[in-house]
């Protein structure tokens, strides 16, 4: 199916979501942190980034604003997964076109979102 980069500061987190993207079909890489994203985004483009946002070194919306802002990445569909439960994250992740969803949803509602997601980027080809 996709390739779908993880990028969560929590090894749990990582595991997790992982282990639920797996069972979907899904090719799983696990970025550590912001900076191991950028990283790894360089070498090879994803179908889909989940990404948390409270890292050290680069937050993840600091990684959004790289992505966007890169001719090669801008396209790549995004799938913020925050334990943040501010209003303002998930307007401002309406406003940055990327998806936000609370750590705290389902694991069905989090694969049901991404499947919906790489479906639609299916149908633009």
């Amino acid at each position: 199916m996709a390739r779908i980069l993880i990028c969560d500061d929590d090894p749990t987190v990582q595991r997790m979501v992982g282990e639920f993207l797996k069972r979907d079909g899904h090719d799983i890489t696990v970025a550590k942190d912001g900076l191991d994203a950028l990283v790894i985004l360089k070498k090879d483009k994803p179908d889909l980034l989940v990404l948390d946002v409270m890292m050290p070194e680069i937050n993840g919306y600091d990684v959004c604003h790289s992505i966007k802002f890169d001719a090669r990445l801008k396209d790549l569909p995004i799938v913020i997964l925050t334990s943040r439960d501010q209003e303002l994250d998930s307007r401002l992740g309406a406003l940055m076109g990327i998806e936000y969803m609370h750590k705290s949803c389902s694991p069905k509602d989090l694969t049901d979102k991404i499947n919906k997601i790489l479906a639609a980027k299916q149908l633009k080809k």
